[in-house]
């Protein structure tokens, strides 16, 4: 069995952006299918908005490059067709639109509305704004972005070629690393960089750390941010008490990265695209400029993202996972993200908060997705004949389908709920814990979230497992600078009227 990978654009999207150049877009995009069938693998360049070309895939073309039911449509049409092992999503969002999933959280708790999210494409749930209806993502996702709002095709040229000339290098090539961590969060940081490379000695701290690194500092080619980002901001920044000092600068990255880097950032915003010229001076975002100076993948959030200042979670987890992944050896960069979103997902539930929700969601991979950086390990896939690897790449996407479609038979996704009056011991031990975290009554502000999970079971006479818990999300003890906010959440997780654990999370 063949392994199929399917490069989707919008030709009428790119001709609107780059005028005659756009034939420039259009030579790379086969450039790349050629140098693809050179490695073993069948790529077709799919526009979504071609009628005749869908019509022979029997999809149904996207009439509108911005309507996110067509293109998510269009998607779900190509994908039950062609079966393949990569979707590769050619262009920003000015091309193919983020699906832009409405955020459950309100308030001071998380001002985003909307969540840009590539979720959904990598789902078989129908199109749906709904956030909650995304929870089983089963596809291999993942897109390699030109610079929204700008008609450059010298920027995407340089991507296609580092796709094409990449090749999976030694493990040990990455085991040196470049790790960055506010002040603030350096015990989480700590864990997180001794869980992927082993040790986190190398670990750099900001406020002392950045904006400006030596070419020797960027030189590995494994980086890790757990930092703060910021709304259309080309810098990543630190934080010691209320202070928030730049810790890295988009501009400080030019000519000092190693071709085949991957990058993960915890930061808020952290993979976000936007225009250059809403900048001045005018600048690229962080993961335009990490993939225009040759890293072959960036995986961040799209939207304000959160983690325990301390212990594990959220961000924190998500990141690593893709990091592990792809560290490992033999695995492409689009199944490690897949992997790391089903394992984040399966070890959160059943039941997910509100918060875990969004994470999954707002993370996204920026490259191709077919990539594989580290050679795997000896006596496995290096050894075998082309066509074990690639049976063994459909059985791993097989697979991978099969965990997806578990996650959606058993992952309960909160749903808002009106707060209800507590019993009096339960609202008793509520306040006693506000207390103890220091969370001031009168401002804390409160928002719940019910999960009902209804498991039946295959094995006769054992009946259904059943559970009905609640999130309750308290907000305070927030300090405005500029636009940061330094930001705590609590979660408290209660069942049958008992409070069975909670969580606290700081937005990064």
């Amino acid at each position: 069995m063949e392994t199929i990978k399917i490069i989707l654009t919008n030709k009428t999207a790119l001709v609107k952006k780059y005028g005659d150049q756009h034939k420039a877009i259009l030579a790379d995009l086969e450039a790349l299918r050629k140098a693809d069938k050179a490695k073993g693998t069948t790529s077709y360049v799919i526009f979504m908005d071609d009628a005749t070309q869908m019509k022979s895939y029997k999809a149904r073309p996207v009439k509108k490059a911005d309507d996110m039911k067509q293109n998510k449509d269009a998607v779900d049409a190509l994908y039950k067709y062609f079966s393949p092992a990569y979707i590769m999503l050619a262009g920003a969002q000015d091309i193919i639109p983020f699906q832009l999933l409405k955020n459950q959280l309100s308030g001071e708790a998380d001002e985003d509305k909307t969540v840009p999210s590539d979720l959904p494409y990598a789902c078989d749930a129908p199109f749906d704004l709904n956030i909650t209806k995304f929870v089983a993502p089963s596809r291999v996702v993942g897109r390699l972005p030109d610079v929204p709002g700008q008609g450059d095709p010298a920027y995407f040229h340089t991507l296609i070629q580092q796709a094409i000339t990449s090749k999976p290098a030694t493990a040990a090539s990455y085991h040196n690393y470049f790790a960055v961590s506010v002040f603030e969060w350096t015990k989480s940081t700590q864990q997180s960089v001794q869980h992927i490379f082993g040790n986190n000695t190398h670990l750099l701290i900001s406020p002392k750390a950045g904006p400006e690194y030596t070419a020797a500092q960027l030189k590995p080619k494994a980086h890790f941010y757990n930092c703060h980002g910021s709304l259309q901001d080309a810098n990543f920044y630190g934080q010691q008490g209320y202070n928030y000092p730049p810790s890295l600068n988009a501009g400080a990255l030019k000519k000092k990265i190693t071709a085949g880097t991957i990058v993960a950032a915890e930061c808020c915003y952290g993979a976000q695209l936007f225009n250059p010229a809403l900048l001045q001076p005018q600048s690229m975002s962080i993961a335009n400029t990490y993939l225009k100076n040759k890293a072959v993948a960036f995986a961040g959030s799209s939207t304000i993202a959160y983690g325990p200042s301390d212990g594990q979670g959220l961000a924190d987890l998500l990141t690593q996972y893709f990091m592990i992944n792809v560290l490992k050896g033999g695995a492409s960069t689009g199944r490690s993200f897949l992997e790391a979103r089903q394992r984040f997902l399966t070890e959160m539930g059943p039941t997910l908060d509100p918060y875990e929700l969004k994470t999954a969601a707002q993370f996204c991979l920026l490259g191709d997705p077919s990539v594989v950086p580290v050679k795997d390990t000896p006596g496995t896939a290096d050894k075998a004949t082309s066509k074990a690897v690639v049976n063994s790449v459909q059985n791993r996407r097989d697979n991978m389908v099969a965990k997806g479609r578990l996650l959606s038979s058993f992952i309960a996704p909160p749903q808002k709920a009106r707060a209800t009056p507590l019993k009096h011991k339960m609202a008793e031990d509520l306040n006693n814990l506000l207390k103890e975290c220091k969370y001031k009554q009168g401002v804390t502000e409160k928002q719940t979230f019910i999960n009902r999970t209804l498991i039946a079971s295959e094995q006769p006479g054992l009946g259904s497992y059943k559970t009905t818990v609640r999130f309750h999300v308290y907000t305070n003890a927030i300090v405005k600078k500029g636009s940061f906010k330094d930001t705590r959440v609590l979660v408290v997780k209660e069942k049958d009227d008992q409070i069975v654990g909670y969580r606290e999370y700081v937005r990064r």
